[in-house]
């Protein structure tokens, strides 16, 4: 017969197999990560794991949103009236210091994680949480699409840090967060 779990039962379990997940892709690769391996390391079955996320797809997705929520927190912490110095370093700090999805999954990964998820729990988070930050800071003029491809490039390139020289790459990222954040307040018009 399965266990029965209280809600606040279920909340523990569903943030120690978030955990569980994130210390897992500290040590090795997604395609290696296994739901057996996964449900071992969180101490319960495989059926209890299938209980709280449908796929391994729908579980990474989840970790996915985990990390990208945390790495927006400086963002939402800007003040309305930012200047492009605030922003482009905040961004720095986000894509230099802190780990993106792409530190953690491949683009192929992240592809096919998404291609496995049940239609329509795929939103387009990271077009909202643009929309958001152009709420948040007064004046902004860019186009939120365009920040989008912009935070993905940043992503890409921060996933990189340890292919360039050390200098190269804090140069490269400062000129890619100043860029980014010359464009969220002025739309591309000088």
């Amino acid at each position: 017969m399965p266990k029965i779990f209280s809600q606040e039962d279920r909340n523990v379990l569903y943030e120690k197999m978030i955990s569980v997940g994130l210390e897992l892709l500290e040590r090795k690769r997604y395609k290696y990560i296994s739901v057996e391996e996964v449900a071992l390391e969180v101490g319960v079955e495989k059926g209890t794991f299938y209980n709280f996320f449908p796929s391994k797809e729908v579980f990474f997705y989840q970790i996915m949103q985990r990390i990208k929520e945390k790495n927006r927190e400086p963002l939402r912490s800007l003040p309305p009236h930012a200047s492009v110095s605030e922003i482009s370093e905040c961004l720095f700090l986000r894509y230099t210091q802190m780990k993106t999805i792409y530190e953690y999954f491949t683009s192929d990964e992240i592809k096919q994680i998404v291609r496995k998820l049940p239609e329509g729990d795929v939103e387009k988070d990271s077009e909202q949480f643009a929309k958001e930050l152009f709420g948040r800071i007064q004046g902004c003029k860019g186009d939120p699409k365009v920040v989008v491809s912009m935070f993905h490039i940043l992503a890409i390139a921060s996933a990189d840090k340890n292919v360039k020289a050390e200098a190269e790459y804090q140069t490269a990222m400062k000129q890619y967060c100043k860029a980014l954040a010359e464009y969220i307040v002025n739309g591309g018009q000088q």
